[in-house]
């Protein structure tokens, strides 16, 4: 069994340069018709929504208003929110230099580029509708956004557009010079955190990636932050837990996007995990997380299934902000997304180090996720 998957393995290493191509042009045949909003409709949109404090009377989160600016405008879609957005859905086409109009999406985040070239963007955040800087200090902490330009189906209602493009009464959106480029006055969650969640939980975990890069001014560098969250009392353990999946989701997504998983920490592939308690004095104790791990890596070993617990670190930041973190580094990647997670590693690997030690531990890993899921390897075969 074994032998027959690492045989796939490297048929599948072997044919990657080929198919990749194949599959990425086929991929692009299916929108080759496609049309995309031009620079013109661009900044009529652009233009329209950044009257959208006059044109929208109660305050929608982002996403919402996102959507609802664009269906004034007769630029119709499925409402989706920012993480679904994030990821990408067929109305809209990833571009890496974006127009006037274009959405510019985080994970947790969307709002509509008002001018490109003063990086600016309107959005609803917890202090209303704003233009601010996507190169603002709390945004550059972030990460940069992904930008997606509207594709034009026949469900756009293009002489709305068309109405919104002849009114000379909109303002050009590069002569906006609001933009809160420096103001670091709110918590960067004011800027960042998507209402999409906010509207469904009063007291909510704030983007982990992002502030795993913010908060972490006191902790030991081998810390990693695994979860944090925004709010003055202590979080439940609900809350930790919730945090701790969220953050897994928002590293899964950057794996599979060709970051690359750090094998001198551990990882644990986990299918349950639970906060069995937390003890905190003076802002600082620790959480005790009873997981179900499917396979972990420690020190290049794989080790198998089991259900065990696991101690995190927890402290109160000055600004507000509870850090959870694991001392040992470790990353944790949920059983749904590992499969992906690992196949695209095995092939990052295979292309830049085939004969490395971590290129084996990947191997093994993946072989490892094979085992536990009897009908995966026939399909990775196929590929």
């Amino acid at each position: 069994m074994r032998s027959v998957l690492k045989l796939g393995l490297v048929v599948l290493s072997l044919l990657t340069p080929f198919v990749g191509p194949a599959a990425r042009a086929a991929a692009t045949d299916d929108y080759a018709d496609t049309v995309l909003l031009s620079p013109e409709q661009g900044e009529a949109l652009a233009a329209f929504a950044a009257q959208s404090e006059k044109r929208v009377r109660h305050k929608p989160d982002c996403s919402h208003l996102v959507h609802l600016l664009y269906a004034r405008a007769g630029l119709i879609y499925p409402y989706e929110d920012s993480r679904v957005l994030y990821r990408g859905v067929s109305n809209f086409q990833r571009v890496k230099t974006p127009q006037p109009g274009d959405l510019a999406v985080w994970l947790g985040h969307v709002g509509i580029v008002l001018s490109p070239e003063e990086k600016t963007f309107l959005s609803s955040v917890r202090s209303g509708i704003i233009t601010e800087s996507w190169m603002a200090p709390h945004w550059v902490r972030r990460g940069r956004p992904r930008f997606y330009r509207y594709r034009v189906g026949p469900d756009a209602d293009m002489n709305l557009l068309a109405k919104i493009m002849n009114d000379d009464n909109l303002p050009q959106p590069a002569s906006r010079r609001n933009a809160r480029s420096g103001d670091n006055s709110e918590l960067p969650s004011s800027a960042i955190a998507d209402s999409d969640a906010a509207s469904s939980q009063q007291e909510r975990t704030d983007s982990p990636v992002q502030d795993a890069k913010t908060t972490d001014e006191s902790s030991p560098k081998s810390a990693s932050i695994v979860a944090t969250i925004i709010q003055r009392q202590m979080p439940s353990r609900q809350q930790v837990a919730a945090a701790i999946i969220e953050n897994s989701q928002a590293r899964a997504h950057q794996l599979i996007a060709g970051e690359t998983l750090d094998l001198t920490h551990p990882f644990s592939v986990f299918s349950r995990l639970e906060v069995e308690k937390i003890k905190v004095k003076h802002e600082r104790g620790s959480v005790t997380l009873e997981i179900t791990e499917t396979m972990s890596q420690e020190d290049g070993h794989i080790l198998p299934a089991r259900t065990m617990e696991r101690e995190l670190s927890i402290d109160r930041r000055s600004n507000g902000i509870w850090v959870i973190s694991d001392p040992s580094g470790r990353t944790f990647l949920s059983e749904g997304l590992a499969l992906e997670i690992l196949e695209r590693q095995v092939e990052l690997s295979l292309r830049r180090a085939p004969n490395s030690n971590n290129t084996r531990v990947l191997v093994k890993a993946l072989d490892r996720l094979y085992d536990q899921q009897s009908d995966t390897p026939q399909r990775a075969a196929m590929r």
